[in-house]
């Protein structure tokens, strides 16, 4: 499996078919000499900040320091729970019982919903 292609950016859908936005990071781990392990997968903007690059990342950071709280961490899907990789990733937890979604939950609160015909 080439991870970065077939893993990253693509969209993530829970045990119900719902979508939970994309796969941003992977998390490894090398124990020893054995060969790196794929443990997680990140869902969260921190992680795709980080990814486009170190300036990116630490503006993003902070920003994220600014506004505080859980809203900004990244969330953590272990690898066990991965159950097929196509189109889509596969996973095994249920979007609305997780925290994927918050800073879109957030934005749309409290911005989108203040644009002319952003409430639906």
């Amino acid at each position: 499996m080439l991870l970065v292609l077939d893993v990253l950016d693509k969209q993530l859908t829970d045990r119900h078919g719902v979508r939970m936005g994309k796969a941003d990071g992977l998390v490894m781990l090398q124990e020893g000499d054995a060969p790196p392990r794929v443990v997680c997968i990140e869902v969260g903007s921190l992680t795709l900040a980080r990814r486009l690059g170190r300036h990116v990342g630490r503006w993003a950071a902070r920003l994220a320091r600014r506004w505080g709280g859980d809203r900004t961490q990244s969330y953590r899907i272990p690898w066990t729970l991965v159950r097929g990789i196509t189109l889509e990733i596969a996973v095994d937890v249920d979007a609305e019982e997780t925290r994927v979604n918050v800073v879109e939950d957030w934005l749309r609160i409290h911005v989108v919903a203040h644009i002319p015909g952003g409430r639906l």
